[in-house]
């Protein structure tokens, strides 16, 4: 439960009699009459003042059902006529129902009272039921959260409560039940694969399963740990003990195809007995349950037995070669291989029929290719109405097998859709398929905090910058292997639960570096640190010059995050806030001050800040008058409301020479000198050349002289 805000009102889902509903409507157009309803509100909390949510029944002293309601977030309005009542909770199951207020039936329950005025009830605290808790873990203790708690009367085997764990894998199962058997279930928290579910204590069934009595106080069970999911594994053969590739191997839980070695492992393997079958959906072979029994005998399959996270092998099958019927007219046959060179086995096949509209288009002809990666169609001209059709050849949705990279859908002439297809007619031909060949990316997400972050993801964009893969699924170790990218260029982003996204190589989006991707071939190294801190990696700066009755403007800089980022402003004289926002007015009451911009980045799970350089002293504006020859500068500077004498300052002469790679100016100093009493010469250490100059005169002021750039043009004539 979570402490939520007592003026928060919860939603409220009523049943009460029709009439007191009607007097409410006509209450909110017309006068209330004396009966009319008011509103009951109160508040359901736990002793450690945890609202509790559940529904309320509302029953009259007399024992008339006047009404149910929801209470969600804790809090309840219950409209009700003058009367007397007695109100009952009932919450959810890790508390235990009971009457108002703190009551054990009907009879003890206090009375509350409507006469005519709204009341807020005291909160009414509620107590927990009886309950188990502790902790899930992995073998290699991580946390496993999401995981399943189910309990189970002792004595009936009915199901009596349930739980989700924590993030920290912490979960509590409330029950009024006397004794319980409990089970849990779960996934790897980085893999995502499925951990072997088990009784409680380590033990394979309910009946084996240790009873647990739930107490107020919570019974703790301590850390349960669950291994990795069992798995079931073994070869295929036929008659002459030679292996079969693509026989689908299937346990209850799921399914694997055999490799070219025959060879198979269903892996998340549940605890207990199997039933383990395999088929040939290229129609090879007959297919059978383990052991030896054909799919339409009355004989009883053998079970395999897992117990949690035991690995079954040798569940070794010997499948029966189908007799093999001559094709009666062959229309069109192929080859389907890969790009590679590698046979295409137990590929689906369709022959799609070509209507004048392609979304109309639809199958009329299916089969698979055979393990010689050969296929075949007869007597398509039989097929009514139909003289022209497109083929394609269907890949599956992932790599067939561990480690091997995906095989792409191809339609007739190689194409890589229905519009492009080549068409066929129903005559004998021979129609050969290259199926394109997928490349991979490996790497690892970790975190500079330690460990690999939660909910860690890697996306691959392609050069339009459309998502062309992600991968979701870690190690422990937070390494990853995504075998399903097409052969081009990519960049990469990482990211995870309270991390800053960043991108390969250590980069911000526009600094991303490309990598390439090759087909049949893995591409190494791409990994991230990702850093929990939200900093700048360009410092915020100061735009203007800090001159009394002028506006100074703050830029952000950059950061390492910024997409769904929320920026906010501060202007500081020392320690103290002169101002907020991107923007400031400067006023004489500033005068002598230095003023430093400060920049707060709010992503959400965490939160930065930056200063800028601290600005020159604020002053009045210079003005300057810059008499330019080839080799000096007479300067002449005012500055209102000072006198000249009063006018004292350093300034320096820079050519603007061209621009920097970063897009800023490249510059060349010329010179430099004092100003006094609002004069002074500048002597050019080389001889400007004849033609146009862009200069930029820095001043630095003293007193009440405001520093900052002036930018002139000047033109040397001989």
């Amino acid at each position: 439960m979570h402490a939520g805000s007592v003026g928060a009102r919860s939603r409220l889902t009523s049943v009460v009699a029709a009439g007191a509903l009607a007097a409410a409507a006509l209450g909110a157009v017309s006068a209330a009459p004396a009966n009319a309803a008011v509103m009951v509100s109160g508040s359901t909390i736990d002793a450690a003042g945890n609202y509790v949510e559940g529904s309320m029944s509302v029953y009259s002293t007399a024992g008339d059902y006047v009404g149910n309601y929801v209470v969600d977030s804790g809090t309840f309005d219950i409209p009700l006529e003058n009367g007397s009542y007695k109100l009952r909770f009932y919450p959810t199951p890790e508390y235990s129902p009971e009457w108002y207020r703190d009551k054990a039936d009907e009879a003890t329950a206090d009375v509350v009272t409507v006469a005519g005025a709204a009341q807020t009830l005291s909160p009414w605290t509620i107590e927990r039921a009886p309950s188990v808790t502790g902790l899930v873990r992995t073998a290699d203790g991580r946390p496993v959260r999401n995981a399943s708690i189910r309990a189970y009367d002792t004595t009936t085997g009915d199901p009596v409560g349930s739980d989700s764990a924590n993030r920290d894998g912490s979960f509590r199962v409330g029950t009024t039940a006397p004794s319980v058997k409990l089970v849990f279930s779960g996934n790897d928290p980085d893999s995502g694969d499925e951990l072997a579910t088990e009784w409680y204590n380590d033990k394979a069934s309910e009946a084996a399963a240790d009873p647990v009595g739930p107490t107020a106080a919570g019974t703790d069970v301590g850390v349960v740990t669950l291994a990795p999911g069992g798995s079931i594994s073994g070869r295929v053969t036929n008659d002459y003990a030679q292996p079969i590739a693509r026989v689908q191997a299937c346990s209850n839980d799921g399914c694997d195809y055999t490799d070219a070695n025959g060879v198979y492992t269903i892996e998340g393997v549940s605890t207990g007995t199997h039933q383990v079958a395999f088929y040939d959906e290229i129609g090879e072979y007959y297919g059978e349950y383990w052991n030896n029994v054909a799919f339409d005998s009355p004989a009883d399959p053998t079970p395999v037995t897992v117990a949690p996270g035991q690995a079954v092998t040798g569940i070794d099958p010997v499948l029966t070669l189908k007799p093999a019927a001559t094709p009666n007219g062959v229309d069109v046959s192929g080859t389907v291989r890969d790009q590679l060179g590698s046979l295409g086995i137990g590929y689906q096949i369709d022959v799609m029929d070509t209507p004048a509209d392609p979304r109309d288009a639809k199958v009329v002809a299916s089969t698979y290719s055979n393990r010689a990666g050969q296929y075949h169609f007869a007597q398509l001209d039989r097929i009514a109405g139909e003289t022209e059709f497109k083929l394609v050849v269907r890949t599956d949705q992932a790599p067939r097998e561990e480690g091997d990279f995906l095989r792409r859908t191809t339609w007739s002439g190689d194409k890589l859709g229905y519009d492009t297809a080549a068409v066929i007619t129903a005559a004998p031909r021979t129609l050969d398929f290259t199926l394109p060949v997928s490349g991979g990316v490996s790497g690892a997400v970790t975190s500079e905090a330690g460990g690999v972050p939660e909910d860690a993801w890697v996306s691959f964009r392609d050069a339009e910058n459309n998502t062309a893969g992600q991968a979701y699924e870690f190690k422990p170790d937070g390494s990853y292997d995504v075998r399903t990218l097409w052969a081009g260029t990519y960049t990469v982003q990482f990211g995870g639960d309270h991390h800053v996204a960043e991108w390969w190589k250590d980069a911000l989006p526009e600094d991303a570096t490309m990598i390439t991707v090759t087909p049949g071939q893995l591409t190494t190294g791409i990994s991230a640190a990702l850093t929990k801190d939200v900093k700048a990696v360009e410092r915020p700066e100061v735009a203007g010059n800090a001159w009394v009755g002028k506006t100074i403007r703050l830029d952000k800089g950059r950061w390492n995050t910024e997409a769904r980022s929320v920026f906010t402003y501060e202007w500081l004289a020392g320690t103290t806030v002169v101002g907020t926002g991107p923007s400031l007015k400067i006023t004489k009451s500033m005068l002598g001050k230095k003023v430093t911009g400060r920049v707060t980045n709010d992503a959400g799970f965490a939160q930065g800040q930056a200063v800028t350089a601290t600005t020159p002293k604020i002053g009045y504006k210079p003005k300057v008058k810059a008499k330019v020859s080839k080799k000096s500068a007479a300067i002449t500077l005012k500055v209102k409301p000072l006198k000249a004498k009063k006018v004292k300052a350093t300034i320096a002469v820079f050519e603007i020479v061209g621009v920097k790679k970063n897009g800023e100016e490249k510059t060349k100093k010329l010179g430099k000198a004092k100003i006094k009493n609002g004069a002074g010469v500048v002597r050019f250490k080389k001889t400007l050349g004849k033609g146009k100059h862009k200069l930029v005169l820095t001043v630095k002021g003293k007193g009440k002289v405001g520093s900052g750039d002036i930018r002139t043009r000047v033109k040397i004539k001989r």
